[in-house]
């Protein structure tokens, strides 16, 4: 059974609406393989950095000064998943609970030096795997990459905005 295809901008030519399809379909195919990339590299830096906390390590680094509703919210997770998440990931020494020195009612939530450290190391695996496979294409080719990849980026923040 064939899946849903992306429909072509109006006024596309049926040509255009397949190669639309190809190249979604391609991207779908290289995302899952860096995916495979990302997750092996976060298996070698350390077994507990499972999908899940690698995801929360991201998003407090990402997010510095986020407390545990925002992270919750990040994940798409209820409070008390996210508060038994990160109590696990406190016990295994890669996040921390503070209090906000503005609002000492407030808690943030920031890496430990060992969280931090896990997070440098597993980013570098990633971009060493990948810069592995770039090295084999020609430079021409890896600059349209970046250039595409760009303007993914720029379309994607736009959807995203509109599901926000």
């Amino acid at each position: 059974m064939e899946g849903r295809r992306p429909e072509a901008p109006a006024g596309a030519s049926a040509a255009s609406a397949e190669t639309l399809y190809e190249a979604a379909e391609q991207l779908a195919v290289s995302a899952e393989a860096i995916a495979e990339i990302a997750a092996t590299a976060a298996l070698a830096v350390d077994p507990r950095l499972l999908r899940h906390r690698l995801r929360v390590l991201l998003i407090v680094q990402d997010h510095p000064g986020i407390n545990l509703t925002g992270l919750a919210r990040a994940m798409g997770l209820t409070l008390p998943r996210a508060s038994r998440m990160c109590s696990g990931m406190e016990s295994a020494g890669m996040l921390e609970r503070r209090p906000v020195i503005a609002d000492r009612r407030e808690i943030e939530l920031a890496l430990t030096p060992e969280g931090a450290a896990l997070l440098a190391d597993y980013r570098g695996r990633r971009a060493e795997e990948i810069a592995e496979i770039m090295r084999r294409m020609p430079a021409g080719e890896r600059r349209d990459l970046l250039t595409g990849l760009r303007a993914f980026a720029v379309s994607l923040d736009a959807v995203r905005g509109k599901w926000s």
